[in-house]
């Protein structure tokens, strides 16, 4: 790890121009890398702090709720969003007259 010779800011390798350089994220104050092999950025992500994926909410039986309930819900979904456009089109229409 290497810090910026003006302000003590952490140099991070970012590429430019096809060459890896060390900018500060502090003044960005950038200097040629030595070694570009030696440069990797790694990030380790605790497991809780890991984003939940729509598989488990894809999944309604997991929830209590039963696929006729689930079946349920979508048709209702439905039929509120096309009484919406329903709505707004009809809005529209009697704005245009």
């Amino acid at each position: 790890m290497q810090f910026c010779p003006k302000c003590g800011g952490i140099m991070v390798p970012v590429k430019k121009d096809g060459e890896t350089v060390l900018r500060c994220t502090k003044c960005g104050y950038e200097m040629k890398a030595k070694k570009k092999e030696s440069y990797v950025i790694k990030e380790k992500v605790k497991e809780k702090d890991k984003p939940k994926t729509t598989s488990l909410v894809s999944e309604p039986s997991k929830f209590g709720v039963s696929d006729e309930e689930q079946q349920q819900r979508v048709e209702d979904y439905y039929e509120i969003a096309l009484e919406l456009m329903q709505e707004e089109s009809e809005g529209s229409d009697e704005g245009e007259q």
